[in-house]
Parts: C-alpha cells; structure tokens; sequence
C-alpha cells in the first residue's frame, strides 16, 4: 500500500494470468480500506474474464452452468433421451425460476437449502430436483468455479413411506378378466388384439417395465432349452424428431440381464412367434404395420380396461411390484432385486416390495415372562 502525491491511496498485486504470464494490478482510493476493496473487486473481475468463454468461473450464472451441465449430458452415450429431456425439464421449470440469474459463487448451501424446501412445501417430490442441483454444482466444483458443493449439506427432506400397491393372485385373475372383457366388446372398427392380454402376462412372468416387455425381441429368447430364457437387453423410446424406437440399452446397467421363463410364459410367447407375421424388427409387440408401439399407446389400451373400475388404481408398475413381493414372500428380496434388474436393494425394497418387517423368532426367551401359576383357593 502507497500513498500517491495526489494523497490517495494505491493498493497493488501481481496477478496470475491463466497463459502464466503476471501482470502487476493497481487501484486507488481515497482511504487505504477502499484502495483494498477496489483491488479485490478488480482482481475478481480480471478472474472473471480471463477465461474462455466456454469455462466457469464463479461469477458466471446459474443459467449458464445449467447450461454447460445439460451440453455435457448431451455428449454423455449413458444418458438417454427420456433422462436428458428430465433434467431439461427439472432446470426450465424448477431450477432457471428460482436462482437462474444468481452468480454461481453467490449460491450457498443456505440459498439451495431454501430452494429446495420451497419446492417441497408445495408437496412435489425434490428428488429429481436435488439430484440436479448436486450434478450442476460438481460440475461448477470441478471447473473450480467454487470450492465445494454446496448441496452436499443440504437438509434431507422426510417423505412420508407411501403404501406399496401389488395384486395378489386373486386380483390378478380378476383384472385378466377386465382385459378379456374390453377385447370382446364391440365398437366400430377393428376388433382389440390379445396383444395387451399377453403383455400384461409376459410381464407378470417375467417382472419387466412395460418399455423393456415391448422391446423383446425374438432373438434374445431362447424356448427351446429344457430351460427356456429371456434376455432383456433394451427399452422402447419415442422422441421428437426420431420416433418411436427400441434403444439398445436399459434404463440401468442392472437392468441387461437374462431372466428364466415360466411355462406359461413360454406358451404365450411360442404362440406369438407362430401366430404372428414376421417384422424387420424380430420384435414380439408391434403395431399392425408391424413397427414399435409407443408406450403411451400401451398406457391408453390399460386405461380403457381399468377406468371406471374397481382397479382404476392399478398401473403396469404394479404388476412389477406384484412380482417383486411374490419373489420376496418366497424366496427373498435379493432374488427380487435380480429379477427386477435393480443395482441397489434398498430400490426394491422400498419402492417394490409390499412387506413387513420381521422380527427374529424369540418366542423362547419372552415365554420367560409368563405369569407364575396362582394356586387354586
């Protein structure tokens, strides 16, 4: 610090630049605080623009990281359509209104804590929300545009533990009835294929997303072992621009795995493979032009069947939680989580398997709390 012959004061330091060269930097002030401050404030500045434009740095927006962050995503081959277009739809609607033009350095655990909990208040689930912010800010932490994840931190939010919903045998039948109903009902035009009848069985034997059931192909199953097997090995997508596709991965990479198929299954898919016209697809589902059928297409069948019903609760994803009790009823959940194609068993557990915990037989210790015998008076 110097005093100029003018009387203010000059505050100097040498800075840096990213090229490696140092350049000396100077501010003046009328007090040696303020000369201080004006360094400071120039050198975050210098910081701020000696970059390209392509990196992050502190003071860049959250807009533009949330932008940086999506562009990786949109290079990244294990991020799919479906995840991409939700993590897009998480920052326009959840992340760019809340803290869009806030500075990435100005966002501390204290602002995403806030945000967060604003958005729980109005009972959404965060989950997806959190899980952005956390990627956004790693990715922010890791250009050094800040020191540490301020998400990290963060508060957990409790959810209430929702009820699983599954189908015990009975039910089951019950709903095939509502399925064979609706296909012999008559209303103008062509008349309702089994094609909905067998998903719905297919998926019961086999515990598959509706999207992964309406992407089987024929050459991933085998029915002529003594142990017939299923491989599945990819999901149904549609995309604007692309149509409707099989994507040739799962949703996880637990998620590629063979599964052994029970005789009726085999029945089933014996028949369609007789029954059916070939397609370029190999595929087991299609339309009646013979290409992939949208899963939304699938969900309006189902809710023709069940609406106004008795099972209006019931989704495709019930009958893969149906499957995952019965797995864990009989064997455990372990085998559960295998068939479901999970890479954690807490998933499956907690979102699948309608179950209650069981304490250890300790029958043998409590009888030591019996009443002793009162003698007859």
């Amino acid at each position: 610090m110097t005093r100029t012959t003018t009387g203010t004061y000059q505050a100097e330091a040498r800075y840096a630049l990213f090229s490696g060269r140092v350049a000396k930097q100077r501010a003046r002030a009328h007090s040696e605080s303020a000369a201080r401050t004006a360094l400071v404030q120039k050198l975050q500045d210098l910081k701020g623009s000696d970059v390209g434009d392509g990196e992050l740095t502190g003071q860049k927006s959250i807009t533009e990281l949330a932008t940086f962050w999506l562009k990786e995503k949109e290079v990244d081959n294990n991020v799919s359509a479906n995840s991409l277009r939700a993590y897009r739809s998480v920052v326009n609607n959840q992340v760019l209104p809340a803290i869009g033009q806030r500075r990435i350095a100005d966002c501390r655990t204290s602002v995403i804590d806030r945000v967060i909990k604003d958005r729980a208040a109005t009972g959404a689930d965060v989950t997806k929300l959190r899980n952005a912010l956390h990627q956004m800010f790693g990715v922010a932490v890791r250009h050094d545009a800040i020191p540490a994840n301020p998400v990290k931190e963060v508060a957990r939010i409790s959810r209430p533990r929702r009820e699983i919903t599954y189908l015990d045998f009975e039910q089951v039948n019950e709903v095939r009835a509502l399925i064979d109903t609706e296909m012999n009902r008559k209303r103008p035009g062509p008349r309702m294929t089994a094609d909905l009848r067998d998903i719905v069985d297919v998926m019961l034997a086999t515990g598959c997303r509706i999207g992964e059931a309406a992407g089987f192909i024929y050459p991933e199953i085998d029915l002529s072992s003594q142990t017939p097997t299923l491989t599945v090995s990819g999901t149904i997508v549609t995309e604007t621009g692309k149509g409707t596709f099989r994507q040739p991965w799962t949703k996880s990479d637990a998620g590629y795995r063979t599964l052994f198929l029970p005789p009726f299954a085999v029945d089933i898919l014996m028949r369609r493979m007789v029954d059916s016209p070939a397609n370029k697809n190999g595929a087991v589902f299609t339309t009646r032009n013979g290409t992939w059928r949208q899963v939304s297409n699938w969900e309006r069948l189902w809710n023709r069947v069940v609406d106004d019903t008795a099972y209006d609760w019931v989704t495709f994803h019930t009958f893969r939680k149906s499957v995952a009790t019965l797995i864990d009823q009989t064997v455990d959940s372990k085998a559960a989580q295998a068939q479901l194609g999970h890479a954690n068993e807490d998933i499956t557990l907690e979102h699948y398997i309608h179950k209650a915990k069981v304490a250890p037989d300790l029958t043998d210790y409590l009888e030591r709390f019996r009443p002793p015998t009162t003698p007859a008076s």
